[in-house]
C-alpha cells in the first residue's frame, strides 16, 4: 500500500480485527479517490451468504479528514465524519460498526 494511505489502512486493519471477532470476513477495494469495504458472512465452504455492512471510506490523507457512508440492501443509511485529530473519532467509528455488527449476529 501506498505510504499516503495510512490512515485508511489503519481504519481498514481495526475494521478486520473487529469483523473477524465476530466470526465474519473483511474485503476491501480501492475505487478511485475511495475505498469500498464489506464485511461478509460466508458458509462452511466459503460461499457468501450475506453481507452484514458495507462502506465506503474516503480519506484525505494528508489531512486527516474524511467521511464513511454506510450502506445496508436498502441503500445509504448513514454518513460519519472522521477526524484524527478530534479525540475519538476513530474510535466512534469502530463503535458504531462494533455495534452494527452485534445487531446482524
Amino acid at each position: 500500500m501506498k505510504d499516503n494511505q495510512q490512515i485508511t489502512a489503519l481504519i481498514a486493519a481495526q475494521v478486520e480485527k473487529l469483523a473477524r471477532q465476530f466470526g465474519y470476513d473483511f474485503l476491501s477495494e480501492k475505487q478511485g479517490n475511495q475505498t469500498l469495504c464489506q464485511i461478509l458472512q460466508r458458509d462452511e465452504d466459503g460461499s457468501i451468504l450475506a453481507t452484514p455492512l458495507s462502506f465506503h471510506l474516503h480519506m484525505n490523507e494528508d489531512k486527516g479528514t474524511g467521511d464513511i457512508v454506510y450502506y445496508h440492501e436498502q441503500g445509504e443509511f448513514k454518513r460519519q465524519q472522521v477526524n484524527v485529530y478530534e479525540e475519538n473519532s476513530l474510535v466512534n467509528v469502530l463503535l458504531f460498526i462494533q455495534e452494527r455488527l452485534k445487531v446482524n449476529r
